[in-house]
């Protein structure tokens, strides 16, 4: 399982463009998504698999694949959470995902 995770590319959300609506969270077959005590939409971590349907239904195109966000969104905080405490392998799926999209925020 926790090769899998670091396998996954997963999507990067704009919370300063994000207007609440939620179609990102209705559209999810994971439930990777949620809206945060702010009303933005907010990645659980290890619950993306990659659909991408998120990035297709958002009306304000605040939703990125990792690999195509701008540099300065992977620095900001609170677009992404864990859903529970991760094993040893799964933190390091998790540090080599960091790595290899360049994300510099630490999740909430």
């Amino acid at each position: 399982m926790a090769a899998e995770l670091a396998k996954y590319q997963r999507v990067l959300i704009d919370q300063d463009t994000c207007i609440s609506c939620g179609a990102c969270v209705a559209a999810c077959p994971y439930q990777a998504l949620e809206l945060d005590e702010n009303g933005k939409a907010r990645l659980i971590w290890e619950m993306c698999k990659d659909d991408f349907s998120c990035v297709a239904v958002c009306p304000v195109k605040c939703i990125y694949k990792v690999s195509e966000a701008p540099a300065e969104l992977k620095g900001k905080k609170g677009w992404y959470r864990f859903g529970k405490a991760l094993s040893p392998e799964e933190q390091k799926a998790y540090e080599e995902w960091k790595a290899k999209f360049g994300v510099t925020a630490p999740p909430v």
